[in-house]
């Protein structure tokens, strides 16, 4: 087993946790019984943290060639699948209406994924080698800025609006890599 299918497997382990939490909380969402089951936002959020797990897995592929690892990147690869479980585990609600749940955990939750994001930036960098001056890094530093400015406000249209340009925008970051294996 190679250094690259070894850090892999602990890598799609996790992320496989985060996938199953989002799935879980999509059937917990449709079990209840409340009138308001969910809420825009946080149904543009699971998309957005779905697709973005599903990217971190595919992109880890490029680094196959990579020889070496320090215990550095090693965390660095391992922190946003990490996070990105807890993000969804905190996304859909619990016996309570979606829309209070949402802004109950809007600050924890916009946190975290800024974190995230921060993660993405300098894995992209440090592990990947990818410029900082990249159209990938830019894409990732708007998501955040959303991402920043949901955190910070209270109003259902920021929200909306927020979550909707973060997940355009992480479609596009997906068509412009394309993601083809080779």
């Amino acid at each position: 087993m190679s250094l690259f299918e070894f850090i892999m497997v602990l890598t799609s382990i996790l992320i496989g946790l985060g996938i199953a939490e989002l799935l879980n909380g999509v059937v917990r969402t449709i079990r209840t019984d409340f009138k308001e089951r969910y809420y825009v936002p946080q149904i543009l959020w699971a998309v957005f943290l779905f697709l973005h797990l599903i990217t971190l897995w595919w992109s880890r592929w490029d680094l196959r060639d990579t020889m070496q690892w320090n215990f550095f990147q090693l965390l660095l690869s391992l922190t946003a699948p990490v996070l990105i479980f807890i993000l969804v585990s905190l996304l859909f609600a619990e016996n309570v209406h979606a829309r209070v749940h949402y802004f109950k955990h809007r600050v924890i939750f916009f946190t975290l994924l800024s974190l995230v994001l921060v993660v993405d930036i300098l894995h992209e960098t440090i592990v990947e080698g990818t410029p900082f001056l990249s159209l990938d890094i830019l894409i990732t530093a708007s998501i955040l800025g959303m991402v920043v400015w949901c955190r910070f406000s209270k109003r259902t249209r920021v929200h909306v609006v927020g979550s909707a340009a973060s997940l355009i925008l992480l479609v596009l970051f997906v068509v412009y890599n394309s993601y083809l294996l080779h």
